[in-house]
């Protein structure tokens, strides 16, 4: 081989071997982004969370957040299966508060005082921290505050010639309200309240606040609201808990257009605005209050914090928080506003944002004013009593015990896990 022949290829595997090197080396002047890993649910189903991450991306344009999402129904167990293999996580969200107490149990979740501290909190004042504090200590931020509402079907309201509702009610003038509208229901399958298989909504919606789990007439907290739902499913005002469940009906199920009331969570409000920009229903809906029982103290009437929280082996614990305050501060509450979501800060300015892109034609202002009471914090969190109760609550409904061994059962459960 000639001497020019060969000093050519080694020149070519010289160069080759530069180009290998500088590969995906950022160019001179280029600066590498900074990865902030962020575990949450549904992300591909809702758009607060989507717009909450590309506007901290936009006012941060060195910073890139990897999404991981899991199915809501499945939230917990992969979630919490995630951080306790020890992946590279910064930031989570805890879809339930005793999700959050299992993590801070396995010391898998950072303190956050200090930050609040040393940075600073638009929160920092709010009572609703209580609800996020284990042992004293706190190890999550609330972004969400949601609670139980009432949403009706204007079209099916008009075709039974009743008045829509213009104030909160009773449970017992809903039950009245119900019998009014189905009797002018006339295709079958119309319901003048949808049933939602989900027991809590009805623990939480349905009994007499506040609700004290230690207490001997615990289990009683239920009964009127079982007594009511058999006695609307007996007058044909409701559908069958047992048909429901095996319909596996779910909040989107409204949207079909068959029932005339819903109570459900305020989070619902969102998915109806998207669901009906896209054109996946047409008729005219309202929200009003949830229904009360007279005797319950309003003022403690539960809400249902969604809390963000940073990872203990985070390697970017700073910038963590600095999402954190975002999302939870004045700049993430009016993107959630926008979004027809009840974020955990709020002032007039917040409040107006969302009754501007409010989407319905009726929207009670007062589910606005959700309680700012202090709650319990995760150290007495009780989840397993609420299990007791809505064990008991479902068996009754369908129709495994009555209504007296229900709340039999449920005082028997509460008495041995307070044992």
């Amino acid at each position: 081989m000639g001497t020019r022949r060969v000093t050519a290829l080694c020149m070519a595997v010289v160069c080759m071997l530069l180009t290998a090197c500088t590969a995906g080396a950022p160019a001179q002047g280029e600066q590498t982004k900074q990865t902030l890993t962020l575990v949450l649910w549904d992300y591909d189903k809702t758009s607060y969370d989507r717009r909450l991450v590309e506007a901290f991306e936009q006012t941060h344009p060195d910073v890139e957040i990897q999404v991981v999402s899991y199915p809501d129904t499945y939230y917990d167990q992969k979630m919490e299966a995630f951080l306790l293999g020890d992946k590279s996580v910064d930031v989570f969200l805890s879809r339930t508060t005793a999700s959050l107490k299992r993590m801070c149990e396995h010391g898998v979740v950072q303190e956050l005082d200090e930050m609040v501290e040393q940075y600073g909190l638009d929160l920092a004042d709010s009572p609703q921290l209580t609800g996020m504090r284990y042992d004293g200590k706190l190890y999550g931020v609330p972004y969400r505050k949601d609670r139980y509402v009432l949403f009706y079907n204007c079209d099916l309201f008009d075709a039974a010639g009743v008045p829509y509702p213009q104030e909160r009610l009773t449970w017992p003038q809903l039950y009245e309200l119900a019998k009014k509208l189905q009797s002018g229901l006339r295709q079958n399958g119309q319901y003048a309240l949808m049933v939602l298989p989900m027991d809590i909504q009805w623990i939480a919606s349905g009994g007499v606040w506040p609700m004290r789990y230690d207490a001997d007439e615990a289990a009683g907290r239920i009964v009127p609201i079982m007594q009511l739902l058999l006695q609307m499913q007996q007058d044909g005002a409701a559908p069958r808990y047992a048909d429901c469940i095996a319909k596996d009906v779910a909040q989107q199920s409204f949207e079909l257009g068959e029932y005339a009331m819903y109570v459900g969570g305020s989070w619902y409000v969102n998915y109806l605005t998207t669901d009906q920009k896209n054109d996946k229903f047409d008729f005219r809906w309202g929200v009003m209050e949830c229904p009360y029982w007279p005797q319950s103290e309003l003022d403690e009437e539960p809400s249902i914090p969604t809390g963000m929280s940073i990872c203990r082996n985070s390697e970017n614990k700073t910038l963590a928080w600095e999402f954190i305050q975002f999302a939870s501060g004045k700049e993430g509450a009016s993107i959630m506003a926008e979004e027809q979501m009840q974020p955990a800060y709020q002032d007039d300015a917040v409040k107006q944002c969302y009754l501007d892109h409010f989407a319905g034609v009726f929207l009670d202002e007062a589910i606005l004013q959700a309680t700012e009471k202090p709650k319990q914090d995760l150290t007495n969190d009780v989840q397993e009593q609420q299990g007791i109760l809505c064990d008991a609550f479902r068996k009754c409904m369908t129709g495994q015990m009555t209504v007296e061994q229900a709340e039999q059962y449920a005082s028997a459960a509460l008495r041995s896990v307070s044992a």
